[in-house]
């Protein structure tokens, strides 16, 4: 019998899109290197999350980022005040696909080295995504 090869996610994916920042994590900052203005205050790229699972996020961005790099992640709370994050972490970046003929990638990456803290971040975040989708709003 053969296998098809396929990758099988270990956790459920939930498809959102939710406005959040993403930079080279401290390990990594001195090998990737970025022309200056590319990035925002504390070399903060902004990003769109798409995916979202408990074993790490998607994400399109217009800025490559190589396969196996750690990235920090910080996805503001909209609804609280400006120092509140829904996640902070560190995550590393397992795929990358360009999405169209414009600069744009959509980055996969896998959580790493998670704390207590953030594993309770995540699951708050999953949470309150299973509440919005078992209400019957598909959109998060």
């Amino acid at each position: 019998m053969s296998t098809s090869g396929l990758i099988v996610r270990r956790t459920e994916r939930f498809e959102i899109s939710l406005p959040a920042k993403v930079r080279v994590a401290m390990q990594h900052v001195e090998s990737v290197q970025f022309a200056k203005g590319v990035t925002g205050e504390d070399r903060w790229f902004e990003v769109d999350v798409v995916d979202f699972a408990e074993g790490g996020v998607g994400f399109v961005s217009d800025i490559f980022f190589a396969r196996a790099l750690d990235l920090e992640l910080l996805i503001p709370d909209m609804s609280g005040g400006s120092e509140s994050s829904l996640l902070s972490c560190e995550m590393q970046v397992k795929r990358v696909q360009m999405t169209d003929r414009r600069p744009g990638y959509l980055v996969g990456c896998a959580f790493n080295q998670m704390q207590d803290a953030q594993r309770d971040q995540v699951e708050q975040l999953i949470t309150k995504l299973l509440g919005q989708f078992e209400e019957g709003d598909s959109h998060a």
